[in-house]
């Protein structure tokens, strides 16, 4: 079983899983592989998509930290800019310019936020629906062996 076949078994589970529900992806990743193999090859690949999807979840838990992509510079530029929109907000002659800094800057932090949370919730989701891949792997090599 090639790399790319395993990926799209696992990348198709992921998207019925989140679409339909438990079950229908449970069947339609399970006939994905077998229907892919011969019967020689299943139980190795079944081994392929376990040990892949146990890359994912590492590589996944790496990334939930939302704070370690480009969103940490978004919020460091956010933040001198914010600063630099409190100065001018003092100086009479540019206190329009402070506000609508200040103003923009706070509409990209929420956004930020937004962002991060949703990232975070997807990534959780993820991890969830990775950890049922290997489930259903281990128990499908203990019903083959």
């Amino acid at each position: 079983m090639s790399k790319e076949t395993v990926d799209e078994a696992i990348d198709m589970y992921l998207a019925e899983r989140m679409q339909h529900g438990k079950q229908l992806a449970i069947s339609h990743f399970l006939a994905c592989l077998y229907l892919k193999q011969q019967r020689d090859e299943i139980v190795e690949s079944m081994r392929r998509v376990r040990g892949m999807t146990r890359y994912y979840i590492d590589l996944t838990k790496v990334m939930l930290n939302p704070f370690k992509g480009p969103e940490i510079a978004w919020l460091a530029s956010m933040l001198n800019i914010a600063i630099y929109g409190a100065v001018l907000i003092s100086v009479e002659e540019q206190r329009m310019l402070g506000i609508a800094l200040l103003s923009g800057t706070l509409a990209n932090g929420f956004y930020l936020i937004r962002s991060v949370a949703r990232k975070w919730c997807d990534l959780h989701v993820r991890l969830a629906i990775y950890d049922e891949i290997v489930q259903i792997t281990d128990s499908e090599l203990k019903a083959l062996a």
